[in-house]
């Protein structure tokens, strides 16, 4: 892969002597605003012992800050940092296989595949349109060139066909779609029920607090078809809300596997 080096960042890789005469100006000009003698700021004096090791402190604070940075970005990441990046688009480290290496399959991935119509981009594509709540897009279901998405409205339910019909126009003008035989279709809807009974810290929060658990929850199972207990149960806990019980998952507590080219919509039920 092509050499990358580190952009320069003088702002945020100040040397430790950078830093401390920085403070030196700042405290001479205070003090000749006030008319007063500037204190010595030159090496052994009080002031330089006093105030040198916090440049110390801000200088390192500033190199760990531009590495941190810098770790969000996959060309610049390594270690731990990139494998979050390479998990992220699904691909795991292979045993022994260094920085680079694996950084040059995941942006070959990405070159090759993101935004060019994976099943991912079509979905995302068609809640980008007005009337769409989620997708869900099915790859080679009918032909080797095809893809079928499967769509519900902002309610949860089922688009009507001419709503389907819609978005097909919509996503071939506007996505220039090329090499594929795209077909959309009204959703068949997996009603996720989850019932709860929840503690409230202020009665006057009851509504405002439900309405919140429910757009997280929503958020939380669109486009997933593996709604996992544990995640949802964590999504109670709002602004109003200090404790819940009896919390069941389509009536009970395991996982739920969510069927292919299906949408899950949710049914909450919150008892106090």
């Amino acid at each position: 892969m092509e050499k990358m080096n580190k952009p320069q960042m003088p702002i945020l890789r100040e040397t430790p002597d950078q830093v401390y005469q920085r403070m030196a100006n700042r405290a001479k000009a205070l003090y000749e605003a006030r008319g007063e003698t500037p204190p010595a700021t030159a090496e052994g004096e009080f002031f330089y012992d006093l105030w040198y090791p916090f440049a110390e402190e801000i200088s390192e604070n500033q190199q760990l800050l531009e590495y941190a940075f810098l770790q969000g970005f996959l060309v610049r990441a390594e270690g731990e940092y990139l494998d979050a990046h390479g998990n992220r688009d699904g691909l795991t480290r292979k045993e022994g296989e260094d920085d680079e290496t694996y950084r040059e399959r995941i942006l070959k991935r990405t070159r090759t595949e993101e935004g060019n119509g994976r099943r991912a981009d079509y979905e995302v594509w068609a809640r980008m349109v007005p009337g769409v709540g989620n997708a869900v897009a099915i790859e080679k279901e009918r032909n080797d060139l095809s893809i079928d998405l499967y769509l519900t409205d902002p309610d949860g339910q089922p688009v009507s066909e001419e709503v389907a019909e819609e978005v097909r126009k919509v996503l071939w003008i506007s996505r220039r779609i090329v090499g594929h035989d795209l077909a959309c279709h009204p959703a068949p809807v997996y009603p996720l029920k989850v019932a709860v009974k929840l503690t409230f810290s202020d009665a006057g929060k009851r509504d405002s607090a439900i309405q919140l658990i429910a757009k997280r929850i929503r958020d939380y199972i669109k486009g997933r078809s593996l709604i996992v207990y544990q995640q949802i149960g964590a999504l109670f806990f709002v602004d109003g809300v200090t404790d819940f019980h009896e919390y069941v998952l389509n009536g009970g507590t395991d996982n739920v596997n969510v069927p292919e080219k299906v949408v899950a919509t949710l049914d909450l039920e919150v008892s106090p």
